[in-house]
């Protein structure tokens, strides 16, 4: 059983550098997987190959469960729901409460209220 980080996410240092590349970038709803290649010097498809060796993620898939996972760290700092899909970079309020609705089985605003 591999080491996983508090994303559940395996964690070696690769994909641990690869986690803080896309954590770097949380606010940027442009973020894609060039930039990430590019940030970490290697080519689409070598990071691509990579990624799948650690995990059964693609790098949307990746980037988005570490956005979702800070954006569940940030709500409980009693941020607005918009503040949080910003934060995390969704730029649009209704994708960002689908994907955290996906993920969780229930709303941002609802999420850890008692």
């Amino acid at each position: 059983e591999p080491d996983e980080n508090e994303l559940g996410i395996p964690s070696n240092p690769f994909m641990d550098l690869v986690v803080k590349n896309i954590e770097m970038h949380l606010d940027d709803s442009t973020f894609e997987a060039k930039v990430l290649a590019d940030s970490l010097n290697m080519s689409l498809p070598t990071l691509y190959r990579k990624i799948k060796q650690f995990s059964d993620c693609s790098i949307l898939e990746l980037t988005r469960t570490i956005r979702l996972k800070k954006a569940e760290l940030i709500r409980t700092q009693q941020y607005s729901v918009q503040e949080v899909a910003e934060l995390v970079g969704f730029n649009d309020t209704a994708t960002f409460r689908k994907r955290f609705t996906e993920q969780y089985g229930t709303t941002p605003s609802q999420y850890g209220q008692p």
